[in-house]
């Protein structure tokens, strides 16, 4: 009982100084719909269709707190704590700051340093480059959803614009004992903005507790590189994506049954906003994996109306083309057809932030 008053305590005292500094922030957003993929592999060797919730095919839910405090001299401190949760169960991930969990410095004309953990850079470059803004259909689809998520135990620099041009350093420790290339993580991604073009180009490696690269959808050297262009209220988007494992490392797994060290995509697209509150992405992405990985190409169209500031609903429908070897999904990493089976599929639903 006594434990309970004096947690009890300390929650209240924090929330009385969260809310006498106006610099800490509360906000998020929660996604739910509907979703449908047919053909879809059964244990039996067949194939059926799925009817199911939507909770995070557009995109996942998520709340947070983040925060600064002038510190004077142009210097600020900064955090942010975000965690991610299911629409439809209510449940977060593996932990309660699965996506940010950070505190930094920023310096006025310098740019900032965080440490902790922090939304991958491939996320954020897939996420412009993407004319339907990295749902399950789309630029994660032939990554197997590589860029999803966050990566831990980090430091990241954000440089400050320098006429248009940008960059990002990141570094996640591995905390190997014996090994410092165990599980280590590092990435970099530059940006470059002159009138309605933009240009995005990302490296990341990812290594396995033995600091190798054994798998090009889970650990390996990421290279992704496109650009976008507006013109008026029409954006037209092309990348190329290539995943690359070492040869002498990589092993079969159920993710990568062929022992496959390398698999590549390119696509283009484009969105158009209609008006104040329609708008209309599509996009075609071509993928192919080699030593028998197999090709395949998808093509997807989206929507979404504005019913409000904070709430839209959303629309996007997505068909899978296989080769003959390839089971590629409609949906990134869900769902799998038969191997050279076409998989068709979409979902629709509503997004509030507050």
């Amino acid at each position: 009982m006594r434990k309970a008053i004096f947690l009890a305590s300390l929650f209240a005292a924090g929330v009385g100084a969260a809310h006498a500094q106006s610099s800490v922030t509360l906000y998020g957003r929660i996604t739910a719909g509907l979703d449908f993929v047919n053909n879809v592999a059964t244990t039996d060797g067949r194939t059926g269709n799925q009817y199911r919730f939507a909770s995070n095919q557009y995109g996942p839910s998520w709340w947070g707190l983040m925060g600064t405090e002038d510190l004077g001299g142009g210097l600020h401190a900064e955090f942010k704590l975000e965690s991610s949760f299911s629409s439809g169960t209510g449940q977060v991930g593996q932990s309660l700051f699965n996506r940010f969990a950070y505190v930094g410095l920023n310096k006025d004309g310098w740019g900032s340093l965080w440490a902790g953990q922090v939304m991958s850079l491939t996320d954020e470059t897939g996420y412009y480059l993407d004319p339907l803004g990295e749902q399950s259909i789309g630029i994660a689809n032939f990554a197997k959803g590589r860029a999803y998520g966050s990566r831990s135990n980090t430091v990241t620099y954000n440089s400050p614009k320098w006429a248009g041009f940008s960059f990002r350093l990141q570094n996640g420790f591995g905390n190997e004992a014996g090994n410092f290339r165990g599980n280590r993580q590092f990435s970099g991604s530059a940006t470059y903005a002159l009138g309605g073009f933009n240009a995005y180009g990302v490296y990341e490696e990812l290594r396995d507790p033995n600091g190798k690269f054994a798998n090009p959808w889970v650990s390996s050297r990421e290279y992704m590189i496109g650009g976008t262009y507006q013109f008026s209220a029409l954006k037209f988007y092309a990348g190329y994506q290539a995943l690359v494992s070492s040869g002498s490392d990589t092993v079969a797994s159920t993710t990568n049954p062929v022992a496959a060290t390398r698999s590549e995509q390119e696509w283009f697209g484009a969105s158009y906003q209609v008006g104040p509150a329609l708008g209309i992405g599509a996009g075609w992405f071509h993928g192919n994996a080699n030593h028998g990985g197999g090709s395949g190409n998808l093509a997807v169209i989206g929507t979404t109306y504005n019913l409000s500031k904070r709430t839209f609903v959303y629309a996007t429908f997505g068909a899978m083309f296989n080769g003959k070897n390839s089971n590629w999904p409609v949906e990134t990493a869900d769902s799998l057809p038969l191997a050279g089976h076409n998989q068709q599929g979409g979902y629709f639903g509503m997004v509030h932030t507050f």
